[in-house]
């Protein structure tokens, strides 16, 4: 059997119908509340973004339409990224490898997606950047740091680009018992497999993620 055999078949042993999963974490219209939610779930807990999240909307009732320019503006108003972090969302995490907390990177990368030959500030400028192939964009995103491709990817995924995948450490571990192999999967395998299986079984491959995530939580 090939890897891809493999893997469609503990999916079907293990995840059932991939597309049960429930709605993937989408706010395709809120680039500030996707800025957010990526910066804050790198190598954090989901109920640490969940309440973050809660204390922006608390701050800004159009947290749900709120463009970068106004998560920027919201920011300065607050003083800057770290009062911001502090007094607002009242979560003074750091960003990976760094000593900045998560809101001083969002700032970074928001200023440098406006600053872009064709500005990105909101979830539908983000979509079609990414359908047209605009890698400019994505490279100004990874170009913070602290920021990696799960970032991007975390990014993307809840503007609503239904096409990407996170290949996460859950997600890696998963598919490293399936196939057999002893180590972990690298990204780039990981993402292609998940796209072939989410093809062959006429899903997006974030409901793969989605399920696999539910199916290995210890929480579930």
């Amino acid at each position: 059997m090939t890897d891809l055999d493999l893997l469609l078949k503990a999916i079907a042993d293990d995840l059932g119908d991939p597309s049960d999963g429930g709605a993937p974490v989408e706010f395709r219209d809120s680039l500030a509340l996707c800025a957010l939610n990526s910066a804050y779930s790198l190598r954090g807990s989901s109920a640490a973004a969940t309440n973050m999240l809660a204390r922006y909307r608390a701050f800004r009732p159009t947290a749900d339409t709120d463009s970068g320019a106004d998560l920027l503006q919201a920011m300065d108003g607050a003083g800057g990224p770290v009062d911001f972090a502090r007094e607002v969302l009242r979560n003074e995490s750091k960003l990976p490898g760094t000593s900045r907390v998560r809101p001083e990177g969002i700032y970074e990368g928001l200023s440098r997606l406006a600053a872009l030959e064709t500005p990105v500030s909101t979830t539908e400028h983000l979509r079609t950047a990414v359908a047209a192939g605009d890698t400019s964009v994505e490279a100004a995103w990874l170009s913070v740091k602290g920021f990696g491709a799960l970032a991007w990817s975390y990014l993307i995924m809840n503007a609503g680009v239904g096409t990407e995948t996170k290949p996460d450490m859950m997600v890696q571990r998963y598919l490293a018992r399936v196939l057999g192999e002893g180590q972990k999967l690298t990204d780039a395998r990981t993402r292609t497999l998940l796209q072939l299986a989410a093809a062959e079984l006429n899903v997006e491959p974030r409901d793969l993620d989605r399920a696999i995530w539910l199916h290995e939580s210890p929480s579930k």
